[in-house]
């Protein structure tokens, strides 16, 4: 048997901004029909972007899928920057509809979704390949699959608190999604740990 974990962060965590991009798309894509003439060309010019940068998101995890652990720092990196550019078409849509982000909490409401949806998926493809170990293996996997659903379940508490503030902005709960999408993705990573260790285990057995 490979040490090699069947969970990789780094292919969970495109999946996992894949979705946050496609459901930034379909929402600008409604709310753009209530721009006029000239708002309008500059906003479906960056949803053209952000549907540029959601193409190279799915050759990225196609390209990488099946390399896992060898996936390189300079595609990890790359994966980075094309995120930085998506956020900034995100920005440069809310421009375009003339600072839109200071009120449009329902975008708002759709990033924190898209999340929270993200992350359930996650955790699913997590549990299944769980199932993989032996009863005292898998109580070892099992532990930091509660570890990640938890460390998941108090970021969404967080999250859902700060959309209800009346006068939160785009800024805050973009920073906000960072946070929690760091903290998520570092329980990822000890949750592959834990994975590679059960594995390592089960051959010395």
């Amino acid at each position: 048997m490979t040490d090699q974990s069947p969970i990789h962060p780094y292919i969970e965590q495109a999946k996992n901004r894949l979705d946050e991009i496609d459901a930034s798309i379909a929402h600008f894509e409604a709310r753009a029909q209530e721009l006029k003439t000239d708002a309008r060309a500059k906003a479906d010019a960056a949803i053209a972007k952000m549907k540029s940068n959601r193409d190279a998101y799915r050759a990225w995890v196609k390209e990488n899928q099946e390399i896992g652990e060898a996936i390189t720092a300079g595609a990890r990196e790359k994966l980075k920057a094309e995120w930085t550019r998506f956020e900034d078409n995100v920005m440069a849509y809310f421009d375009a509809a003339a600072g839109m982000y200071e009120q449009d909490k329902a975008y708002f409401q759709v990033r924190i979704e898209a999340q929270k949806e993200a992350w359930q998926k996650t955790m699913d493809r997590v549990k299944a390949a769980a199932k993989a170990f032996q009863a005292k293996r898998k109580a070892e996997i099992d532990a930091a699959v509660a570890t990640l659903e938890k460390n998941a379940e108090n970021a969404n508490a967080k999250l859902k608190d700060l959309n209800k503030a009346g006068s939160i902005s785009w800024t805050a709960v973009r920073d906000a999604l960072s946070a929690s999408r760091a903290a998520f993705d570092k329980a990822m990573d000890e949750t592959q740990s834990a994975f590679k260790e059960a594995m390592k285990t089960t051959e010395d057995a």
